[in-house]
């Protein structure tokens, strides 16, 4: 028998998983990784055709009694959380051969990823990591579910710089015996000796996280001696336990947040992550100013925008047969894609995302990159020949945990939802009139010449659709592309629109290559993601050098028995002028402007030795 949980209901069912990883009502399209806990797979859900990802328990974690009933009992409140820094559970499925969870897709990388590659970030961006798991821990201990493995692991960053928490109860034992079960450079000395982990052990890990996120380091951890980056565990559990926390090392900003946060004594600890987030938001504010968690989500969308390759939706699309294709695919079928441009575009939409947090100012500084202003203009709308409205839809009827297209909107490219709930009604401040955000299903590229080309927006409403357009510019082969414009547009009145682009690039210079890119978002943010496309533009042919006249004879040079002869004299000998009739080597392949070629009857006359 299979137990399907959703919400607080458990239904039993005959029909067994089909195949080997495959959960019913959902198609599978291919894995996103592996870890300790399980696998993880990018999927859709059939009713909707909105991306999910489903996480298989591993053995280890089926055959852990203990654990299964503690899950199995937090799946009924996990199901109810409905907070956006936590990432949305939708529904857990077992069989007597497999366990699945099925989860809100995230559309960006985890923090462990984005440390990974740039070693650390600003403290403002690691306060603002901080925060957002703290509310997402909130609404948790609410339900009254702890986390159990809070770790940069389990931090999703997304391209606008927010972050979600996911995987709460998800924890396997260290393989280390009388180890509690939990990640050891975040365990709190609780954990440690009473394999306690409550919300408290939550606040500690947490604390540990910030640390990491500005420091690039866990506060405390070791290593075996004579061993290539293997843990110590004993060692490790030890400095938890006695060392102090290293507030030396962090800005002061940080510090009592740290202090208080991985004290020793949990009684010691702040009484609740919101007690924890309203703290840190007064230091954050003291410390940096009103505006630090806009700088701090702008510096962590940077970031991880620059890793857009590793998101998820980066490397899936759906061709007109409604095949599955990679980007590799995409990308190979335009003229000389190179990697590199995606990461330059991708530094493009984390400054666009910028622009939006910080109201248009980018003060330079550590991280900000700047950008020309964007062009603004409101797009008219299209005419009835270039614009296909989408006839009314069918709203179903919500259930408690089943994906939507509005609680996951990432939607095949191309490929809108089966069905759309209803956009939401104004709110009090809103008036009457006014047409709400829709939800933008896809946007694509039709065409890109290099200077002209049409962009195509599908949404589920005629509300206003911000339509973001970058152009940049690669030189070369090898060449680093850079952004050379960037205009806005505003979409309304339709739900399906199709907006021409004109850029002009300059001239190429001669003898050279060059390559033209445009990159598209919209905000609502586009259930496909970014799109890149790129054109090759070869200059001309470089003019050949009109050739040189040899009929003159070579201009003699004094020996240097004439120069010393000339200064035995006392009489400084200047360079020798060049005469009126030598050659010259003009740039112009004109024959009209070439001087006329020396007469070979007039020769120049010898210099005299005095």
């Amino acid at each position: 028998m299979t137990t399907r949980t959703r919400g607080e209901t458990v239904e039993s069912r005959t029909a067994a998983l089909w195949g080997l990883d495959l959960v019913p009502g959902y198609r599978e399209v291919r894995q996103l990784g592996a870890g300790h806990t399980g696998r993880v797979f990018l999927a859709t859900y059939q009713s909707t055709g909105a991306y999910v990802a489903i996480k298989y328990l591993n053995a280890t974690l089926r055959r852990d009694t203990e654990f299964m009933d503690r899950f199995r009992s937090d799946t009924h409140h996990l199901v109810e959380i409905d907070e956006p820094n936590v990432v949305k559970f939708y529904e857990y499925i077992e069989t007597s051969t497999r366990a699945a969870v099925v989860m809100e897709l995230v559309d960006g990388v985890s923090l462990r990823t984005l440390l990974a590659e740039h070693g650390r970030t600003s403290p403002e961006a690691a306060l603002a990591v901080l925060k957002s798991t703290l509310l997402a821990l909130a609404a948790a201990h609410d339900k009254g579910v702890p986390h159990r493995d809070v770790k940069p692991e389990n931090v999703l960053v997304q391209a606008d710089g927010t972050t979600k928490l996911a995987d709460f109860g998800v924890v396997v034992h260290a393989e280390e015996p009388g180890v509690p079960a939990g990640t050891p450079a975040y365990m709190s000395p609780e954990l440690w000796t009473q394999h306690k982990s409550g919300p408290p052990a939550d606040l500690y890990a947490a604390a540990c996280v910030l640390f990491e996120a500005v420091k690039g380091r866990p506060p405390f951890r070791a290593y075996k001696e004579g061993e290539d980056g293997e843990l110590d565990v004993p060692a490790t559990r030890d400095k938890h336990l006695v060392e102090p926390v290293p507030l030396e090392v962090v800005p002061d900003t940080l510090r009592d947040l740290l202090r208080r946060g991985m004290a020793k004594d949990p009684a010691a600890r702040y009484a609740s992550a919101r007690q924890f987030a309203a703290e840190l938001e007064e230091d954050a504010v003291a410390g940096y100013g009103p505006d630090w968690e806009k700088r701090g989500r702008r510096h962590l969308a940077e970031l991880a925008t620059l890793l857009a390759l590793r998101f998820p939706l980066a490397r899936t699309d759906r061709d007109a047969g409604g095949s599955t294709i990679t980007l590799r695919d995409r990308v190979m079928s335009l003229p000389r894609l190179p990697p590199h441009l995606w990461v330059a575009g991708a530094t493009v939409v984390a400054v666009a995302i910028a622009l939006v947090l910080s109201g248009g100012r980018l003060p330079p500084g550590p991280g900000a990159i700047l950008m020309p202003p964007p062009e603004e203009r409101s797009e008219p709308a299209p005419s009835p020949a270039d614009v296909t409205t989408s006839g009314p839809s069918r709203t179903p009827q919500r259930t408690t945990a089943a994906p939507s297209a509005t609680q996951a909107p990432q939607s095949p490219a191309g490929t809108p939802p089966a069905s759309t709930p209803p956009p939401p009604p104004p709110t009090a401040g809103q008036a009457a009139t006014s047409v709400p955000s829709p939800v933008v299903q896809a946007a694509s590229i039709v065409q890109w010449s290099g200077t002209s080309g049409s962009i195509r927006v599908a949404a589920n409403g005629t509300g206003p659709v911000r339509l973001r357009i970058t152009y940049t510019q690669r030189d070369g082969d090898d060449g680093a592309a850079r952004t050379v414009r960037q205009e806005s547009r505003t979409l309304r009145g339709n739900t399906v629109y199709t907006s021409s682009v004109t850029h002009d690039p300059g001239e190429v210079a001669c003898g050279r290559r060059a390559y033209f890119g445009i990159l598209v978002m919209t905000e609502p943010a586009s259930g496909n993601g970014p799109q890149v496309s790129e054109a090759a533009v070869d200059g001309p042919a470089c003019p050949t050098p009109a050739p040189t006249d040899r009929s003159a004879p070579p201009v003699p040079t004094p020996t240097p028995t004439e120069e010393r002869s000339t200064s035995a004299i006392g009489t400084p000998t200047p360079s020798a002028p060049e005469p009126a009739n030598a050659p010259m080597t003009h740039l112009s392949t004109d024959p009209s402007t070439q001087p006329p070629a020396p007469l070979a009857e007039d020769p120049l006359p010898a210099p005299t030795d005095r």
